[in-house]
């Protein structure tokens, strides 16, 4: 019985022999396999084979084997760890790199458009310096520069001054040059309008020559327009007054008023006035013509009764002729 039992325990030992065997050559295996992957620097595949090099030597009970990998894998896992902060520094500082040289072509192109800016800006090139400006938007909006962004506003603060101030003088200019032409059409209250504005304008933006030009021509538009006043309350008197004495039949003197009336309308350019004065002097010369006509037909008439009744037909009858062909001269 012993020799039958001893049989299948040799038998049990060799067998665990050569499997031991085996597990060691497929751990050599990966160990070389290791080896390779580890001078090649491929440590992700050096720790993958350590793991399975541990699975395997754990069940045989092979310390050495498990003691080594463990090793190997803290080892691997600090270069690891060591590469990978390496690796960020390196994409770090290309970042770093990356950003510097865009901000330096940005700062470039900021320095041409300030060229640029400045030759427009002296030329009062003002279309052209808009245009800059607007392109030097689109580059500071992709620049993070506090110091640039602010000396950019600087710029666009004197840009916008002076361009205010160059359309102030064009205005003021076109409103002298316009002024003559209102003034003269009595367009006294959308001339006084632009002025108070425009003076206020000037004032803020400190062109005192031209705010002393256009207070000269406010205070030339406060005369006239006083004057012209004056001829309009003259005008309507006159008017009255012609009325009066044609109804009083004083027709020389209402003759008298209407020149006067038609001067002045010449001065306040009240065309409407000279025609209707210049027709109503012809109906009051007829209307004067016509009274002389009465007058001379009434005494011709009295002296042909006269005569009459002294017994002179002949004269009296030469006194009535008269009266006819007067009569038909006038008609005539």
């Amino acid at each position: 019985m012993t020799e039958d039992q001893t049989e299948p325990r040799e038998e049990v030992e060799e067998k665990e022999e050569k499997r031991k065997i085996r597990v060691v050559e497929q751990i050599d295996n990966r160990l070389a396999i290791q080896g390779q992957a580890y001078m090649k620097g491929k440590l992700k595949k050096v720790l993958s084979l350590a793991y399975e090099i541990i699975e395997f030597a754990k069940p045989e009970d092979l310390k050495s084997f498990v003691k080594e990998q463990e090793d190997l894998i803290a080892r691997v896992k600090k270069l690891l760890k060591e590469r990978e902060e390496k690796e960020k520094e390196r994409i770090r500082r290309e970042q770093l790199k990356l950003r510097l040289e865009k901000i330096k072509k940005l700062k470039d192109e900021l320095t041409q458009l300030e060229n640029e800016f400045n030759n427009a800006f002296n030329t009062k090139d003002f279309i052209k310096t808009t245009e800059i400006l607007e392109n030097a938007q689109t580059v500071l909006s992709k620049l993070e520069d506090k110091k640039v962004k602010q000396h950019w506003e600087n710029l666009e603060k004197k840009y916008i001054k002076a361009k205010t101030r160059k359309e102030l003088v064009e205005k003021a200019e076109k409103l002298i040059e316009e002024s003559i032409e209102l003034k003269g059409k009595f367009l006294f209250n959308d001339l006084k309008s632009k002025i108070t504005n425009l003076i206020k304008q000037l004032e803020d933006n400190e062109l005192t020559n031209y705010v002393k030009e256009i207070k000269e021509i406010q205070s030339d538009i406060i005369n006239t327009e006083r004057d012209y006043q004056k001829n309009l309350e003259k005008l309507e008197n006159l008017a009255k007054e012609v009325k009066k004495l044609q109804e009083e039949k004083k027709f020389k003197e209402a003759i008298s008023n209407c020149e006067q009336i038609i001067g002045i309308a010449e001065l306040v350019k009240r065309k409407d006035l000279i025609k209707d004065y210049s027709e109503l002097i012809t109906e009051l010369q007829n209307n004067i013509r016509f009274e002389e006509l009465k007058d001379s037909i009434r005494i011709l008439n009295d002296e042909g009764l006269i005569l009459l009744k002294n017994g002179d037909i002949k004269l009296s009858l030469e006194k009535f002729n008269i009266i006819k062909d007067t009569i038909k001269i006038y008609l005539e």
